[in-house]
């Protein structure tokens, strides 16, 4: 079991005690109050004053492009205001094509305009691009790249099938505006239908029914590969899978844990997850992380993280004994689990296994605030280029 990080983030390093007299240029701390990119750059004119030049300046424009494509898009904000010629950089072709999405600089929605941001790990206003007007509720959503599908979007688009609702979006990268949504019907006999927005018909074609009786389907975690979803059963519990260019299904062969509540899928680095909570007389009792182990005999499902004693306190307000319910989305290996009844909000990372409590929120309307959570978007080129995009 891995340790939790504090809403405050890591404990201060303590510095060696050094002698009197100036220390070397190298070894001096970093103004916290100046961004990183900032200090780094304040520090290399002053050491050039001498030279009557910058060595940043000096670089080859391609060198430089590489050098900012490396910092979160967000972070970019202060350093395009720097001076016109880092703004015409930013908001060149040339640098926008190298952008790749930050793990942590995205934008987990709680209402239309506000959301955790795993990257300062504060609750910050959303971006312009992401100011939706309710009723537009999202519907469906894809992590990244990012697309919300909302109630205005499908006024574009055939009706969804009667007795149906949006299981999946797609995103077909490198066109993004391409996407296959994955609709299914309710009760024990699923059918399912998909609908690729890039086919110019424009239909919903009908494809395969689960091949068991189910009381309702989880959420839907889309393969690396992007060819199917894995989608949790439950009611009995199972895995499934929905293979995208076959349209059928394929329940598979793995046991499930057991006393499972609140289960939540995600995918990342090739491999498939399984958040959730551990049941006791109804009740949430641990949170436990799994990963699908595919051995020689048979798959498993192999315990890799517990949520600690005191995550698990914040996330359920400290009722125990009357705490059932938490909600979870996830974007590249990360996943906020929230309680939106008293405003609750934890952080786990895949890569390292760490939990990190987030801030409290409060003054939502826990129903609105339900809607909402799940979604996440990722901040584009439209916030270095000052545009007021939706994506919808």
């Amino acid at each position: 079991m891995r340790g939790a990080r504090s809403p405050s983030g890591p404990s201060p390093i303590s510095l060696p005690t050094t002698t009197a007299g100036p220390q070397p240029r190298r070894n001096r701390p970093r103004d916290p109050t100046i961004p990183p990119f900032r200090s780094a750059m304040a520090s290399t004119t002053t050491a050039a004053v001498d030279d009557g030049a910058c060595p940043w300046d000096s670089l080859p424009s391609h060198l430089q492009d590489r050098i900012l494509s490396l910092i979160p898009v967000t972070e970019l904000l202060p350093v395009a205001a720097a001076s016109r010629a880092l703004r015409r950089l930013l908001r060149s072709p040339a640098f926008h094509a190298l952008l790749s999405p930050h793990r942590l600089d995205a934008f987990f929605l709680l209402t239309p305009r506000l959301a955790v941001h795993p990257l300062s790990r504060r609750v910050l206003p959303t971006p312009p691009l992401a100011a939706f007007c309710p009723p537009s509720y999202p519907l469906v959503s894809s992590a990244s790249p990012s697309r919300l599908i909302t109630y205005a979007t499908l006024h574009f688009l055939p009706p969804i099938p009667d007795g149906s609702y949006l299981l999946s979006v797609v995103v077909q990268p490198p066109l993004s505006s391409s996407c296959i949504l994955v609709a299914v019907t309710t009760g024990a006999a699923v059918r399912s239908f998909t609908l690729d927005t890039a086919d110019p018909s424009r239909h919903w074609a009908s494809r395969g029914d689960l091949p068991l009786s189910i009381s309702l389907l989880g959420n839907a975690a889309v393969a690396g590969d992007r060819s199917q979803l894995f989608v949790l059963g439950r009611g009995p519990d199972a895995l499934l899978v929905f293979h995208l260019a076959t349209g059928t299904w394929e329940v598979l062969q793995v046991v499930m844990p057991q006393d499972l509540t609140t289960a939540h899928l995600f995918v990342y680095d090739g491999k498939l997850f399984l958040v959730g909570g551990v049941e006791r007389l109804g009740e949430v009792e641990r949170v436990v992380v799994w990963r699908l182990e595919d051995e020689k005999e048979a798959m498993l499902w192999r315990e890799v993280a517990v949520m600690p004693a005191e995550v698990f306190n914040e996330l359920v307000a400290d009722r125990h004994g009357s705490f059932w319910h938490f909600q979870a989305a996830d974007r590249l290996g990360i996943v906020c689990l929230y309680n939106a009844v008293d405003g609750r909000l934890v952080m786990f990372d895949a890569v390292d296994g760490l939990w990190t409590v987030l801030p409290r929120v409060s003054g939502l309307d826990a129903e609105e605030s339900g809607r909402w959570f799940g979604h996440v978007l990722e901040p584009g080129v439209e916030l270095l280029l000052g545009q007021r995009h939706q994506r919808s």
